[in-house]
């Protein structure tokens, strides 16, 4: 790595609290959970599903996968999209260009504009009985099909 290079990358980690992959393989596979995880969801609950992605990628805890925005979405059983899978296959390409485009933009946004108020779990409505992580948590907000929490830390 050439000395500019160490510099953009050390700015970047500074400035955003995490380490922002410059690879695009991160922003894909961001932008790929998101879509399996929520596309038949309004755009807002698409919206939250990212930041809470991002929320734990600012959190580092290696129980979420660290600071890699990548890391984290694949961490084992940590998003069911991605449990047992290396790739996710894209059925609607419309959908995961719409998808991609909030994903890229959240990607790099700054966290004062997280919208879920460091929201970092959520879980569709449908299951049978809440998880018992839900107890560690506050019940932030629903949108759709997903009821959103934010850890007591």
């Amino acid at each position: 790595m050439s000395s500019i290079q160490h510099r953009v990358f050390i700015s970047l980690f500074l400035s955003a609290g995490f380490l922002l992959s410059a690879a695009m393989d991160d922003k894909e596979i961001f932008a790929k959970t998101v879509y399996a995880e929520a596309r038949g969801e309004p755009v807002e609950g698409q919206i939250w599903v990212a930041w809470v992605i991002k929320n734990r990628a600012y959190a580092n805890k290696s129980y979420w996968g660290g600071r890699r925005i990548g890391d984290v979405c694949r961490h084992r059983n940590q998003f069911e999209s991605w449990n047992g899978k290396n790739d996710i296959v894209i059925n609607e390409p419309s959908t995961y260009q719409r998808i991609k485009t909030l994903t890229d933009k959240i990607y790099s946004a700054p966290a004062h504009q997280d919208p879920t108020g460091g929201s970092d779990h959520f879980h569709s409505k449908k299951m049978s009985k809440y998880p018992s992580w839900t107890k560690n948590c506050k019940q932030v907000k629903t949108i759709g099909k997903h009821i959103f929490y934010k850890s007591f830390r």
